[in-house]
């Protein structure tokens, strides 16, 4: 009888200490994601402009969630972020005045919710600067932001394209003053679309959508322009082509989904130099396959295709293109092609980027 009170002694203790555990677990994980879970978020559109000769206003976006708004000044002496002015909930401006003429300041504006009696602080935002100067000083800030688009035909212009920036200058009675500073922060809406790096060039991703490019000046001055990324090896977008063809409407409803992963893969992953054709011999073995990363992940598709297409099939790919050519005889003297090229001068246009054109071309029949 003792031993089994003993034993039941000990159940008893590691089934609480087991409970214990999990209500301290518990609690803990609770606080971290409290803690790793930001109050508020830092406000957006954070800007600073000149007022006077000397002061300057920093303007913000209205903040969900928060209770005031916290402006830091950058201190040269403390090598940080000062804070200088805390505004109110309904607060969207303030004017930092006494400065030095033709000096610049910098600044950063946070958020923050009172929690239990505390201000609970956002991130600082990104750092905007500005000088404050006179209407004959030289050197002033930026006012203006004008984009347009170069376009590099030696990086493949339907898969990246560079916009360029000019920033107008404030005005001034100096002919021709010089803005303080002309680097731009670039950023993009969606980078699952595009993305863009800090020199302006922007890259369509295999995902179709509509995306913002946004370019900002030192004291945050913003403009932006609008991208319809369209990928054209899809058979929904194709163009040049009106659907009177019986066997590429085939091979663009039957074989859609092989045909777009076929070209969605060597318009993406060709490499210069390599080129070839891919095809099926008489004893039914597919030869051509190029040497380039996973190309296991389109064999089904190229099988598919080849084995069961009802016209003789050829598949040519390049770093530059693929093409499916269907030929009415094993001898090729009468057939059709569809082209998927990253290098087509259908790109006309700032407002559509596409990282694979396609395009039919027919032999007489």
């Amino acid at each position: 009888m003792q031993k089994n009170g003993n034993k039941w002694k000990k159940i008893v203790v590691i089934i609480f200490v087991m409970l214990l555990a999990a209500v301290v677990l518990c609690c803990f994980s609770k606080d971290v994601m409290a803690k790793s879970k930001p109050v508020v978020m830092p406000p957006d559109n954070v800007s600073v402009q000149m007022k006077s000769a000397t002061s300057l206003k920093i303007k913000w976006s209205k903040c969900k969630n928060a209770d005031g708004y916290i402006i830091y000044r950058y201190n040269k002496k403390a090598k940080k972020y000062v804070r200088v002015h805390t505004a109110k909930k309904n607060q969207r401006s303030w004017v930092d005045k006494n400065l030095k003429t033709g000096k610049i300041y910098q600044y950063k504006v946070a958020s923050y919710k009172t929690v239990k009696g505390k201000k609970k602080r956002s991130k600082k935002s990104y750092a905007v600067s500005a000088i404050a100067h006179t209407k004959k000083s030289k050197k002033v800030n930026a006012l203006i932001i004008s984009l347009y688009a170069n376009r590099e035909n030696e990086m493949g212009i339907c898969s990246k394209l560079r916009i360029s920036g000019n920033i107008i200058e404030e005005d001034s009675k100096i002919p021709n003053p010089v803005v303080i500073s002309n680097k731009l922060v670039w950023s993009s809406s969606d980078e699952s679309i595009a993305k863009v790096d800090q020199d302006g060039r922007v890259t369509a991703m295999d995902k179709e959508g509509t995306c913002y490019i946004t370019a900002r000046a030192h004291n945050g001055v913003k403009k932006k322009i609008k991208l319809n990324i369209v990928n054209y090896a899809r058979p929904k977008s194709f163009p040049y082509y009106d659907g009177g063809h019986k066997y590429v409407n085939i091979m663009l409803t039957t074989y859609r989904e092989n045909v777009f992963n076929i070209a969605t893969y060597f318009t993406v992953n060709g490499k210069e130099d390599v080129w070839g054709d891919i095809k099926m011999d008489e004893e039914g073995n597919i030869t051509g396959y190029p040497d380039l990363d996973n190309i296991a992940e389109i064999e089904n598709d190229i099988r598919t295709i080849l084995v069961n297409f009802p016209l003789v099939t050829e598949i040519f790919y390049s770093n530059e293109k693929v093409e499916f050519l269907m030929k009415f005889d094993k001898y090729g003297d009468s057939y059709c092609r569809i082209f998927y090229s990253v290098d087509d001068d259908m790109s006309d246009t700032i407002g559509r980027l596409a990282p694979h054109w396609a395009y039919t071309q027919f032999s007489p029949m």
